[in-house]
């Protein structure tokens, strides 16, 4: 069947792909990236939404510098939670399924077995507390609402990975934190997950990674085996890399919820990465 789907954010990493895929799969697509959309806007959200008519509205528009959140913490609300705000209730006026991508930062990362949809947030950031503020903005404004977590999301350009491959690059050694451990989302996995639930109308909160988990050091070693880059890989601590924002130190996501309604298990993170490279490199050779 065939959705009425309006992308915000549909420049960023996460709401690129899924435009992308959404046309793939058949759907009427309206992409709304920061030009046509200032989603801090309630009365611009509104009009957007009513002369669109969307069936479903895939909020992917949000602040995601994570260190700079710290010393800006009124612009991450004014877009994580008020902006997150205005868009559900424009979708409840529309009568459109609303959903708010969210993130492991809402866990503070102390429990250490998988954390569940249903687990008792707690963060530890000011990013991770305003996409949780979102995420309760969303779900009081009267739209079908559906929750995803994701974590440590990446793609061409963006992400962990990326940077790591940028830094090697650079040469010399590189300095890495194996003290956080958590599971890797590809986003050329999570858009058509993303677009496979709203199509199966599921509402409330999902998680949605690659399968396994890591450390940050055990991926940056293995994105640069991948590479064939033999750039040295120091192991440091949290505390020793010395970020604004505080990260959890566990933060994996529990996927039986989602693996059992869809029938399947995710990807390892492991063969993700391994597409992500190939077709990295296939799209760096195209251009």
């Amino acid at each position: 069947m065939s959705l009425r789907i309006a992308v915000t954010g549909a420049s960023g990493l996460l709401g690129s792909r899924i435009v992308g895929e959404a046309l793939l799969r058949g759907h009427e697509v309206t992409a709304l990236d920061r030009a046509a959309l200032d989603v801090t806007d309630a009365d611009g959200t509104l009009r957007a939404l009513e002369a669109d008519g969307p069936s479903a509205v895939i909020h992917c528009a949000a602040y995601t510098a994570v260190d700079r959140a710290e010393a800006e913490p009124e612009r991450a609300r004014s877009v994580n939670v008020e902006g997150a705000r205005n868009v559900a209730r424009a979708s409840a006026a529309v009568g459109a399924v609303m959903v708010y991508p969210s993130t492991d930062y809402v866990f503070d990362g102390c429990k250490r077995t998988p954390y569940l949809p249903d687990d008792r947030p707690h963060p530890l950031s000011v990013y991770g507390r305003t996409k949780l503020e979102g995420e309760h903005a969303v779900t009081d404004a009267g739209c079908d609402a559906l929750v995803v977590r994701t974590s440590w999301l990446y793609g061409p350009g963006k992400g962990f990975v990326p940077g790591i491959l940028r830094l090697a690059a650079g040469g010399g050694p590189l300095r890495v934190v194996d003290d956080q451990t958590g599971r890797l989302t590809w986003v050329g996995n999570a858009a058509p997950l993303v677009l496979e639930l709203v199509e199966r109308g599921e509402r409330g909160a999902w998680h949605v990674t690659d399968g396994g988990e890591c450390t940050r050091l055990e991926l940056a070693r293995e994105a640069l085996r991948l590479r064939g880059d033999r750039t040295e890989v120091e192991a440091i601590s949290t505390r020793e890399f010395g970020a604004p924002a505080a990260r959890p130190p566990y933060s994996v996501l529990d996927l039986t919820h989602t693996e059992r309604a869809l029938g399947r298990g995710m990807m390892d993170w492991g063969e993700a990465l391994r597409r992500f490279m190939d077709e990295d490199l296939a799209n760096a050779s195209e251009g």
